[in-house]
């Protein structure tokens, strides 16, 4: 209790004690009244004190609140002024974006020729799209700084003007000492406070060029998409004169290939850069497809069935060169709207590789034939990649294309047919006739934009067929090979009996290589994508169902994520957990030491795909929580077994009392560890059988497991000799025998013992310790053998059970 609170309640008992004194006393009212008066007034100054010294021990209160959070905003300004943002690297990263401007309107807004081209304004529209992108995200970021350090300022000056900072002690000595604190605190933030002036002035010229720049870049963006659609809209129409026609004003054409260099450049390098993290994925991908397939082929190697199948299976020949095929041709739909240039690479690599696989297995006439093709696809897209119009470009266009529609004719009607190994490639074939055809009649009479197109999707789409129609033939060889190679309970995850279809490819491949087929040729034309884009902000519009807001793409990015994690988990259970074999020395062959771990991988599969698939699509997951909550009650009673088999389950994977490939007895039935699943395992009995047992029952269950014991067991042998064996001799005869064989174990060492007299022989019992289970009863019954051999040989009988009936009569009487 303060000195005030003492000095108030002292004063109230002298009153209330005068008082009561008073009126035992019944003094005179006068004088009574002049006490009552002097001791009221001694009450109001009391009162006025007590509330001055509480105005000014709360205005203390705050002005030190005020100074603390002054210091403490202060400081923190000071480290966010330290850490700050690089303005070199913004200004360096606005430098760059100034010169790639001038790099794009080469060609578009400047140095224009006679007509613009579609390919000129789709490549400047990707650069700018990159840049705009760029320079937004530079945008946001010194935008966030700015209000940061406009916040801090606010801040400061919002504490700095409160009127408890200007309200002083009534006493000079401790208006003196609040002053000196007030001008510590000056000299603290001063600095601070400097510099965030400087740095605001400062982040807001920058700022000011940022926001100019986004601007800028977007309108050229919208300026070049605008002349692409009226392009587009007049697809048909005549744009230069005819080819044997007048030549009107045009840039020369050394400089047309040098601007044409330098803006696809540019546009792989912003791709590649912005998809770095795509680019790994699709080279992890690239690995563990080649991985799979060496696996594979090491498998059918060892295979006495299928070695026949290492010659006429191509992609087990070469299994990098076939991985990279497979994941061009699988896995460039990952990259979202790539420049030609990238998607050109892709291809080329790819092709390559496709005629290495092919050295060696088709006729020297396709060999051919394919290798021109290739050249035939370089010399076309290195004249799709030439952005500006010109004559002499237009008549190398009208060779590429002639080349084509008469080599591809001749092809066509004196091909060597009964050496083609896929009969499809003969309709792309005829397209690519097609498609030059009509390069060469609208490039002759001034569509130039048109018979662009024509020709480079006529040689792409041929290339980009067999490269498909070969990956529908790998693939159909790696899953035909995997079903029969792997006898697994999960055969049928693929859902193609390819038992029944043999080698022929199933149609439904077909179906996806001729819709993925339309989607990468149409990649090469500008109306395609006004065609996709309407269905591409269907996807992406915003819906609102309640309180929960989605779009259609959100729900197709979930259920895909979620269905590749499904899939991919059955594909590592699939190849990973198929047991192998223990050998003589008891170790592990095969991928047993995997196989113990695939159920805990798959749960991290699943468990990160759901995960993933919630944040992909924005689906909130406190909602889900709340909804797993209410549910949970429902799914403890009305899914008990199956919960306990799932938990069953983690607690196998985790405490690990039984791992594939172990040796287990159950109920009395020996057998084989086959697998651990969510729910159930499998166990491969001794008879080849397959016996399922719920997790649950598989902890319940007296479950013996042979391989802890370090796949050690005793064996037991009972022999009877008949009376009046020399049993020493014989006892001899038997650990001589059990010494011998090797497959015996020294320790622990063999025991004999007679165990008793039975009724015609006498026992003697056997006990001996072998490591190799697998052949236990083989070693017991090569032991019983040379006990009956020896015993033979030596004159020792071994009694057959008898009994003696002794027959007695009896008088009739």
């Amino acid at each position: 209790m303060n000195s005030n609170c003492r000095r108030k309640l002292l004063l109230l008992v002298l009153l209330s004690g005068f008082f009561g004194w008073v009126n035992a006393q019944q003094p005179d009212t006068a004088v009574e009244s002049s006490f009552i008066e002097k001791w009221k007034k001694i009450g109001a100054q009391e009162t006025y004190h007590s509330e001055e010294k509480y105005k000014a021990g709360r205005i203390a209160i705050r002005q030190q609140f005020l100074i603390d959070e002054i210091r403490a905003t202060s400081q923190r300004a000071k480290i966010y002024l330290r850490k700050g943002i690089d303005t070199l690297a913004v200004n360096g990263i606005l430098d760059n974006a100034e010169a790639s401007v001038g790099i794009v309107n080469d060609g578009v807004f400047e140095n224009t020729g006679t007509y613009q081209t579609q390919r000129n304004l789709t490549v400047s529209a990707a650069i700018l799209t990159e840049l705009l992108y760029e320079v937004t995200k530079q945008k946001n970021l010194v935008v966030n700084y700015t209000r940061n350090l406009v916040n801090f300022r606010d801040r400061i000056d919002s504490l700095s003007n409160d009127s408890a900072l200007y309200t002083f002690p009534k006493d000079s000595l401790g208006i003196v000492k609040y002053i000196n604190k007030l001008r510590v605190v000056a000299k603290e933030i001063g600095p601070v406070d400097t510099a965030l002036d400087i740095s605001i002035a400062n982040i807001q010229t920058l700022r000011n060029r940022v926001e100019l720049m986004v601007f800028s870049l977007g309108s050229s963006l919208e300026e070049v998409e605008r002349r692409s659609n009226e392009l587009t809209a007049r697809a048909f129409d005549r744009e230069f004169p005819d080819i044997t026609g007048p030549v009107y004003s045009s840039r020369p054409f050394p400089e047309i290939i040098k601007a044409s260099k330098a803006k696809e450049k540019l546009a792989l390098s912003f791709y590649v850069h912005d998809n770095q993290g795509r680019l790994l994925i699709f080279l992890l991908l690239t690995a563990a497809l080649a991985q799979l397939i060496r696996s594979l082929r090491k498998r059918v190697s060892e295979s006495n069935a299928l070695q026949p199948e290492l010659k006429d299976k191509r992609v087990l020949q070469r299994p990098v060169l076939s991985a990279i095929i497979l994941a061009i041709s699988l896995f460039q739909f990952i990259f979202l709207d790539p420049p030609f240039i990238f998607s050109f690479i892709f291809w080329l690599i790819a092709a390559i590789c496709l005629a290495v696989v092919f050295r060696g297995f088709i006729s020297n006439y396709w060999m051919g034939f394919w290798i021109a093709m290739i050249i035939l696809f370089v010399l076309a897209s290195t004249d799709n990649m030439i952005l500006q119009a010109s004559r002499t470009e237009r008549w190398i266009m009208l060779g590429l294309s002639v080349i084509g529609m008469v080599y591809g004719s001749y092809i066509l009607l004196k091909g060597h047919r009964h050496e083609l190994k896929e009969k499809g490639i003969l309709y792309f074939i005829g397209f690519v006739i097609l498609m030059e055809i009509g390069a060469t009649f609208f490039n002759v009479y001034g569509r130039y934009n048109f018979s662009k197109t024509l020709l480079i999707s006529g040689y792409s789409g041929l290339v980009i067929a067999i490269l498909f129609l070969w990956t529908v033939r790998f693939i159909n060889e790696l899953l035909g090979l995997t079903s029969r190679l792997y006898k697994h309970p999960e055969k049928r995850m693929f859902y193609i009996n390819f038992d029944r279809i043999g080698d022929e490819v199933p149609k439904i491949f077909y179906v996806f290589l001729v819709l993925g087929w339309f989607i990468l040729v149409g990649r090469n034309s500008y109306a395609f994508k006004q065609l996709v884009n309407p269905f591409i902000e269907f996807l992406n519009t915003e819906r609102t169902l309640g309180d929960y807001s989605f779009t259609i793409n959100g729900l197709f990015i979930f259920i895909l994520i979620l269905t590749c994690s499904m899939l991919l988990s059955r594909i590592i259970s699939f190849f990973a957990s198929e047991p192998g074999e223990r050998g003589n020395d008891s170790k592990v062959t095969g991928r047993i030491e995997l196989g113990s771990w695939i159920l805990l991988i798959r749960i991290f599969i699943i468990s990160t795909g759901l995960f993933l698939a919630f944040a992909a699509s924005g689906i909130p997951l406190d909602r889900i929580t709340i909804i797993i909550g209410a549910l949970g009650v429902g799914i403890g009673l009305g899914l008990q077994g199956l919960v306990n088999n799932l938990v069953s389950g983690l607690i196998i994977a985790f405490e690990k009392p039984v791992n594939v490939g172990d040796a287990i007895e159950v109920n009395g039935k020996p057998g084989t560890m086959k697998s651990i699943g969510f729910r159930s395992s499998v166990v491969t009995l001794a008879d080849g059988a397959c016996l399922i047992i719920p997790n649950g029952d598989l902890l319940s269950q007296h479950l013996v497991n042979w391989t802890m014991g370090k796949n050690t067991r005793r064996l037991t042998v009972v022999v009877g000799v008949a009376y009046g064996t020399d049993l020493k001799k014989a006892l001899e005869m038997l650990q001589q025998i059990l010494t011998t064989d090797d497959r015996i174990l020294r320790s622990p060492a063999p025991a004999i013992a007679a165990r008793e007299f039975n009724t015609s022989t006498i026992d003697i019992e056997l006990f001996f310790w072998v490591n190799q289970l697998k052949y236990a009863l083989e070693i017991k019954g090569d032991v019983i053998t040379r006990i009956d051999a020896a015993f033979k040989a030596e004159g020792i009988s071994i009694p057959r059970p008898q009994q003696d009936v002794y027959i007695r009569s009896f008088p009739k009487q």
